[in-house]
């Protein structure tokens, strides 16, 4: 093994190993933080009170068209006539199975093509 140093990475070394005796950086950075924090804070509670807004002008017709679709997503796709087959098959043999598998058939397309 060789004894040789880089002098270049020694500096790197010697430089990083100082203190830094600025507080007004140190104290402008968490000023920052902390707004940050605030900001997103208040858009969150901004986005929560516009929803609350929107679910009392919408109630009435918000309940009926998530019950016709959730009416809609229970339909069967297939009869069957054997109750415990029908019952067994119930989670994939409906639209709302043919469209949970199909989600998740694109993410697992999604994660093999883009990771």
């Amino acid at each position: 093994m060789s004894q040789d140093r880089d002098s270049r990475l020694e500096s790197l070394f010697a430089d990083a190993q100082q203190e830094f005796v600025d507080e007004n950086f140190s104290s402008a950075v968490m000023n920052r933080i902390e707004a940050r924090g605030r900001r997103v804070l208040i858009g969150r509670l901004a986005i929560a009170a516009l929803l609350i807004a929107f679910e009392l002008l919408m109630d009435s017709p918000l309940q009926n068209s998530v019950g016709a679709l959730t009416e809609m997503l229970g339909t069967t796709l297939f009869d069957i006539e054997h109750e415990w087959l029908a019952f067994t098959l119930a989670p994939v043999n409906s639209i709302a199975g043919l469209l949970g598998l199909t989600l998740v058939g694109l993410h697992l397309a999604y994660r093999k093509f883009f990771y």
